[in-house]
């Protein structure tokens, strides 16, 4: 049998409802540290490494090739694992597509979903590069692809520190693992358009940086389109908010569960 994917929990006895983090493509569970404090407070975390990523670098976990199907059944058996039936998903960047998919695939189980630097729908500039990557990575090679892809997302001064650890997490990544994620991306625009046009009644939220030049308006496309989603956009902030804007998105992200916690009936963790 494989083994689960790396996780962490932070567990409060009193409190029974779980949030379930999802980092993007090149973080780790280290993505979330400037989260645990302030939502662990009020919420049980579990926040998981993705495949070949963080402490799962070096771990066989039976994936051969990913994808969105794959990779976010091997989220929801860690869930299985520790026996939590319900969850709010909170996903950035990548992670925030991933959450998508989970919704689908288990909408009985999911109570919310957070999705800071949400990528919901590809522009041409994306279409291109997530088209090409495979090939471009081949000949840039992997690591320059990531950082290539880091200062296109965050080229602004102050997206910085998001940038940053965007590539030094990404260099834990080995070429293997570069090339099955690069894959991935060749479905990226298919997948998106199946989530964007699906109708849930699970509320959503999505917290975008103003300054985020690719995914903004996509995500308020997406908040317009769907009745149970909200969004709140952070002035002068870029892509990840939840790094470059921690102590704002964690004001909107408590907010917002504090309102679909009126909403919801939820059953504790067995």
């Amino acid at each position: 049998m494989s083994q689960l994917l790396y996780f962490e929990t932070h567990v409060q006895p009193q409190h029974s409802e779980w949030l379930l983090f999802v980092h993007g493509a090149g973080g780790s569970t280290r993505t979330w540290k400037r989260q645990i404090e302030q939502l662990g407070a009020q919420y049980n975390l579990l926040v998981i490494d993705l495949p070949g990523h963080g402490k799962n670098r070096d771990r066989d976990l039976g994936m051969p090739h990913y994808s969105f199907e794959i990779v976010c059944e091997k989220i929801w058996e860690v869930a299985d694992h520790l026996s939590i039936e319900f969850v709010h998903l909170i996903g950035v960047s990548l992670g925030a597509v991933l959450c998508l998919q989970m919704r689908l695939l288990r909408p009985n189980r999911v109570l919310s979903v957070v999705l800071p630097g949400a990528i919901v729908r590809l522009n041409l500039k994306l279409k291109i590069l997530a088209n090409t990557s495979l090939a471009l990575a081949k000949i840039i090679g992997y690591p320059n692809f990531y950082k290539m892809s880091a200062f296109v997302m965050m080229p602004r001064h102050n997206h910085k520190r998001s940038r940053d650890v965007f590539i030094k997490e990404s260099k834990f990544l080995t070429i293997e693992e570069f090339k099955k994620w690069t894959q991935l991306y060749y479905h990226l625009n298919k997948a998106l358009k199946k989530f964007f046009k699906a109708q849930t009644d699970i509320p959503h939220l999505l917290v975008m940086g103003s300054q985020d030049h690719l995914f903004l308006k996509p995500a308020q496309a997406y908040a317009a389109f769907h009745d149970n989603a909200q969004i709140e956009v952070i002035a002068g902030c870029g892509h990840v908010v939840s790094i470059e804007q921690a102590a704002i998105f964690n004001e909107y992200c408590l907010n917002f569960l504090k309102m679909v916690q009126t909403k919801c009936k939820v059953a504790p963790a067995k």
